[in-house]
Formats: C-alpha cells, sequence, structure tokens
C-alpha cells in the first residue's frame, strides 16, 4: 500500500485514518482526474468499507447470504444534508 503522501500525521489517530482510506485513494487515482479525485475516492472508501464489513463480520456476512440484510453503500453530503445511495446494494447471491 503507498502512503498518500509523505507528510507525518500529527497523530496516530489521524495517522490510522489515513492508513485506512489510503488504498481507496490509491485506487481513485488510477481512473479520476485531479478534479474528481476527492469524490472519487471518497466513493471507492465507501465501497470498500462496505466490502470490508461484509468480509470481516461472519455474522453479517451470514445475514446478507440468507437475505436477512441488506448492505447499501451511500454517502451522506455535508452540504445538502442528504445521503446518496451509491452502487448497488451488497445482497444474497442465492
Amino acid at each position: 500500500m503507498q502512503p498518500v503522501s509523505d507528510e507525518k500525521m500529527p497523530s496516530p489517530n489521524l495517522d490510522a485514518i489515513v492508513e485506512k482510506i489510503s488504498p481507496a485513494v490509491t485506487q481513485a487515482k488510477t481512473y479520476a482526474k485531479a478534479d474528481d479525485l476527492v469524490e472519487a475516492a471518497i466513493k471507492e472508501n465507501v465501497h470498500r468499507s462496505a466490502m470490508d464489513l461484509v468480509a470481516n463480520s461472519e455474522i453479517i456476512r451470514n445475514a446478507v447470504k440468507s437475505g436477512k440484510l441488506t448492505v447499501i453503500e451511500a454517502e451522506y453530503e455535508l452540504e445538502s444534508g442528504q445521503v446518496v445511495r451509491l452502487n448497488a446494494p451488497i445482497h444474497s447471491q442465492n
């Protein structure tokens, strides 16, 4: 994983956040233009977080597989206060 920047973070907590979102930023850089990079990285991070949630929680994974739970990717827009749904929901693939 490549860091988002070489700049040292001012706290371990901020460093942990940057480390967690760095793969999404790296992925977004492969297709997004400079003006769209932040929005693309946000969407990549939402997608990766949803996939990680399902992959790393047996309880959630089993609930998704059984059709009892659907994971929906969404972004909260600060300016409008709207929650915008992204992509198709992650649900049972039976």
